[in-house]
């Protein structure tokens, strides 16, 4: 009865606290991956121990922040993002990935900040622009906003955000046909767009 519990009592830990248990190598690969459910506690434990340099604590609070931001916890996001930026200034993936979080809870003129000084380091980035078109939309912005949609798409022309993005803002402008065009393109390329876009409050 006793071993019983015991094992009851381990089984119970492990399950609690499944990165703890993982190698610091495994952590450090987990931590790295596309999947939230691993990346999240791998990155924790990591940044829990206390025992890691600084180029290991900021690639474990921005792989953390995109994992949150993947699974729509961007505030938890926002944070690590944070962290990573005191850790290292002036990161442009870092700052690109924070102006995404922010334009999603809201915060748009922190966020069109962000994608600024992102886009003076890596100047004409199709990601950074497609997040700053939104942004732009989201501020009402409707001109700006079709601009950085036609730049990232004249560098990467079958992108179906970019697509869906600069459709949606010709809508808000009244040119429908265009906006049909645009939007009709984007589902063909990834058939569950507006899902996406319903998800972070757009509905067309």
């Amino acid at each position: 009865m006793r071993s019983t519990l015991v094992l009851i009592v381990l089984l119970a830990s492990a399950m609690a606290f499944p990165a703890a248990a993982q190698t610091r190598a495994e952590n450090l690969e987990a931590c790295k991956v596309a999947k939230p459910e691993q990346a999240i506690p791998a990155c924790s434990a990591l940044i829990a121990s206390g025992r890691e340099k600084t180029a290991t604590l900021f690639e474990a609070h921005f792989n953390r922040g995109l994992a949150y931001a993947e699974t729509r916890r961007h505030r938890r996001a926002i944070e690590d993002y944070n962290v990573a930026l005191k850790l290292r200034r002036n990161d442009a993936a870092v700052l690109q990935s924070r102006c995404w979080s922010r334009s999603v809870t809201g915060r748009l003129s922190q966020a069109v900040d962000d994608c600024n000084t992102s886009l003076a380091m890596r100047p004409n980035h199709p990601d950074t622009l497609e997040i700053r078109g939104f942004t732009l939309r989201k501020m009402r912005r409707f001109e700006e906003s079709i601009a950085d949609y036609d730049a990232a798409l004249a560098l990467r022309p079958h992108a179906p955000h970019s697509l869906f993005g600069r459709g949606i803002t010709r809508y808000d402008m009244g040119s429908e046909e265009r906006a049909r065009a645009d939007i009709e393109a984007a589902k063909a390329l990834d058939p569950d767009i507006a899902a996406q876009y319903v998800a972070v409050g757009i509905h067309r």
